[in-house]
């Protein structure tokens, strides 16, 4: 079992990613069989590569992040963060996922305002 720490470690790097708007170096932290939902590319996807286009397509540009709280238990994990683009507006977001053994992200839901 994926312990708190390697947990806490993918969800920084999954942050951090996100911030860089690298979509590779996102695929590359979800199992290959993972799931993904996020309202802003519309319907879930499948598959570290459809996780890599919809990441792709979705971040247009780098950001700062801010890990506001983050909550881990088991195998699962729910976050906040704020992201915020060089000229735009901070948006809050809550971001729940679930890891494998080795704390490759399984599943992710984005909920976003």
């Amino acid at each position: 079992m994926a312990s708190t720490e390697q947990i806490r470690a993918t969800i920084e790097a999954h942050l951090a990613a996100v911030g860089a708007a690298d979509a590779t170096a996102l695929a590359d932290l979800y199992a290959p069989d993972a799931r993904l939902h996020d309202p802003a590319g519309g319907s879930p996807v499948t598959g570290r590569t459809a996780i890599e286009q919809h990441f792709a397509g979705v971040l247009t540009e780098q950001r700062t992040m801010e890990l506001v709280m983050v909550a881990i238990a088991d195998h699962h994990a729910a976050f906040h963060f704020r992201a915020t683009p060089a000229d735009g507006p901070t948006r809050e977001v809550i971001d729940t996922m679930t890891f494998d053994d080795e704390a490759m992200i399984t599943s992710m839901q984005a909920y976003a305002s």
